[in-house]
């Protein structure tokens, strides 16, 4: 990696990053971009991995405009998740606004590798993360569960993507997950998780996820 390649995609993530928390504080949320402006979690990855992080820093702004363009909210979940779909391009279970019971259920997108690339103004009422954090950090450095929950889970949602792709899954055990690493320690109380597949040209690519939650904070 060469330092002015480096260099230039921190500028890049560093300006996308202020502009996302710009559009958040517009809607009334307060969030930071980065704990420090030197981004010491971005310049721990590989310069391709900086390129893929800029690149889903990118496509979620441009998700955002998109909605302002037709005249909503990014609070208005989902209509939120209707123009990431669109933009895309996924076919998705015919149930999934369903499960967006009210404004307090969280919807996200995640790849196949468990990375989060989209996710409702309303996750960042539930975090205490930074945006670097959130696009530079695995997740499994961020938060944790109960191990038991975790693999069966995982189990689940393995068997849905291999064996039924069009279909979905509802997790009702009730769970805890919780920050691992900032001050505030907040504790997500997981009522209901429903997942299902998001398909292009007939392959999974994607998952998504609605969760029902509340937030507990912990600060000591």
């Amino acid at each position: 990696m060469t330092p002015q390649t480096s260099h230039s995609l921190a500028t890049q993530f560093r300006a996308l990053s202020e502009e996302l928390c710009r559009f958040i504080e517009e809607e009334g949320l307060a969030v930071r971009p980065y704990a420090t402006p030197t981004l010491p979690y971005f310049f721990q990855l590989d310069e391709e991995t900086q390129k893929e992080v800029v690149g889903r820093l990118s496509d979620y702004l441009n998700i955002c405009r998109s909605v302002y363009k037709e005249g909503h909210q990014l609070k208005e979940s989902s209509f939120f998740i209707r123009k990431a779909l669109e933009y895309y391009g996924y076919e998705y279970n015919p149930n999934l606004f369903e499960f967006l019971r009210n404004g307090r259920d969280v919807g996200e997108f995640y790849t196949l590798h468990h990375t989060q690339f989209f996710r409702t103004l309303n996750y960042f009422e539930f975090t205490s993360y930074t945006i670097e954090d959130i696009y530079c950090r695995q997740w499994i450095h961020l938060y944790q569960r109960d191990e038991e929950i975790s693999q069966l889970m995982f189990t689940k949602i393995t068997t849905l993507v291999k064996e039924n792709p069009q279909g979905s899954l509802y997790f009702s055990h009730p769970h805890v997950l919780k920050e691992r690493a900032s001050l505030e320690r907040i504790e997500l109380h997981i009522n209901g998780h429903h997942i299902s597949c998001l398909r292009k040209d007939g392959e999974v690519q994607a998952l998504t996820s609605i969760i029902s939650c509340e937030a507990e904070y912990q600060t000591t």
